[in-house]
C-alpha cells in the first residue's frame, strides 16, 4: 500500500508558520526494475535514490501516482534520463542434458547459440550437429574453439544457426563409433536421433531435414555419414573431417558392429551410398589432411564413388594431419557450403532506450 503522509499546523516563535496537510495517497514510486522489462531489453534510469522516514516503506507501484508537491523555485525539480546504448548480440555455448529413451539414461550435450538467439526471441535457426572422435568428450569441439570459429563465420556472412555436441560415449566406457551396438546394449546412434527430437522441442529450431546438418571428426565423421544414411529424413547434408567408411575399417572397433556381415553392411557408408536411393537426396562435404594419408585416402575412395553413382559433394584435401588443423579447416568447407543453401538471415534489430 502506499506510503500516506500528514501534515499537522505547527507554529513557533521567531518562524513563518507553514502547514501541508497531504490526504493518504502514494506519494513516491520505484523507478522500473531493468530486469521485470517484458521484451528483456534493459533499461537503465539516472534516477534520485527515495528517502524513506520512520516507518516507511517502499512504494507499491501499483497505486495510483498522486500529483508530486511543488518543489520550490529556488530548486526546480529535474529527472535525467541517461541514453542507454544498444546492448551488444553476443553467443554463447551452454551445456544441458536431456533424457534419452534409447538409452535410458541422461545424456550430456553442448549447444552453441548464436549471437542474436538472446535478442530475437520470434527468431528460429538452422541446426548442425557435430560430432567427436572416439575417446573424446562432448566438450571437445568447444574446447577447440568452435564457438569463435562460428562468430567469426557469421561476421564473415555465415547464416547464424544452432550448433549442437553430443556425447558419443558408451556408459560401459568402450568405443562407440556413434552406431548402436551390435548386441542393442548401446544404442549410441539411437540417442542422437532423441537429441534431435529434444532440441526440436527445447530451442527455436526449424524442424526441417533442409535446414539440419550432420558433421564430425575421425570416427565422428563416419558417424555423421552412417547416421545421415540411416536417417535421410532427418539430415540434409553431411560432412566428414578424416572420418572412415566401412563398419569393417581396421580403425572400426569390431565390437560395436559383431561378425554378421549384414550388420557391417548395414553400418558401412560406402556400401549405403550404392543401396539406397535417398543417399542421393543427402550433400556430402569430405576432407582429410594432406599429412594423414590414410584418412585422406579413405575420404578419396568415398568421393569416387559418390562420383560414379553421379551423388553431389565436395571433396578437399586440406593442411595437416590427423588432428584439429585438418578437422577445423574442413569445418570451413561444411560452413561455406551452408552459407550458399541457406537464405540470408533479416538483420537483428537491437533496442535501445530513446
Amino acid at each position: 500500500m502506499g506510503v500516506g503522509v500528514r501534515g499537522l499546523a505547527a507554529a513557533a516563535a521567531g518562524l513563518i508558520a507553514l502547514s501541508l496537510a497531504l490526504t493518504r495517497g502514494t506519494v513516491l514510486a520505484h523507478a522500473i526494475d531493468p530486469d521485470s522489462v517484458a521484451d528483456g531489453t534493459p533499461l537503465a534510469r539516472a534516477l534520485p535514490e527515495p528517502s524513506y522516514g520512520p516507518g516507511d516503506g517502499p512504494a507499491d507501484t501499483t497505486a495510483p501516482i498522486a500529483p508530486p508537491v511543488a518543489a520550490p523555485a529556488t530548486q526546480p525539480a529535474t529527472q535525467t534520463v541517461a541514453p542507454v546504448p544498444a546492448t551488444p548480440a553476443v553467443s554463447r555455448i551452454v551445456a544441458g542434458t536431456f533424457y534419452s529413451q534409447a538409452m535410458q539414461a541422461r545424456r550430456a550435450f553442448d549447444a552453441y547459440l548464436p549471437p542474436s538467439y538472446d535478442q530475437a526471441p520470434g527468431r528460429t535457426y538452422p541446426v548442425l550437429y557435430l560430432l567427436h572422435g572416439d575417446g573424446g568428450r562432448v566438450d571437445d569441439w568447444a574446447a577447440f574453439g568452435l564457438r569463435a570459429k562460428m562468430d567469426q563465420a557469421i561476421a564473415n556472412g555465415a547464416p547464424e544457426m544452432i550448433v549442437v555436441m553430443p556425447d558419443g560415449s558408451a556408459g560401459s566406457g568402450d568405443l562407440t563409433d556413434w552406431a548402436n551396438r551390435w548386441d542393442g546394449s548401446e544404442p549410441v546412434e539411437d540417442q542422437v536421433v532423441d537429441l534431435v527430437s529434444f532440441v526440436d522441442e527445447t530451442y527455436r529450431t526449424m524442424p526441417d531435414r533442409s535446414t539440419r546438418f550432420i558433421g564430425g571428426l575421425s570416427s565422428g565423421g563416419f558417424g555423421a555419414l552412417n547416421l545421415s544414411l540411416h536417417h535421410p529424413d532427418l539430415f540434409s547434408t553431411a560432412m566428414s573431417f578424416s572420418g572412415f567408411i566401412a563398419a569393417d575399417d581396421p580403425e572400426a572397433d569390431p565390437g560395436v558392429f559383431g561378425e554378421d556381415p549384414a550388420y557391417v553392411q548395414r553400418n558401412s557408408p560406402a556400401v549405403l551410398a550404392s543401396s539406397q536411393r535417398a543417399a542421393r537426396d543427402i550433400y556430402y562435404v569430405l576432407s582429410g589432411g594432406q599429412d594423414d594419408p590414410y584418412f585422406r585416402n579413405r575420404m578419396a575412395e568415398f568421393s569416387a564413388e559418390l562420383d560414379r553413382l553421379g551423388i553431389a559433394h565436395e571433396f578437399h584435401v586440406v593442411p595437416g594431419g590427423h588432428d584439429m588443423t585438418a578437422w577445423d579447416a574442413g569445418l570451413d568447407f561444411g560452413l561455406a557450403h551452408l552459407a550458399e543453401q541457406l537464405p540470408p538471415a533479416t538483420p537483428v534489430v537491437v533496442r535501445s532506450s530513446e
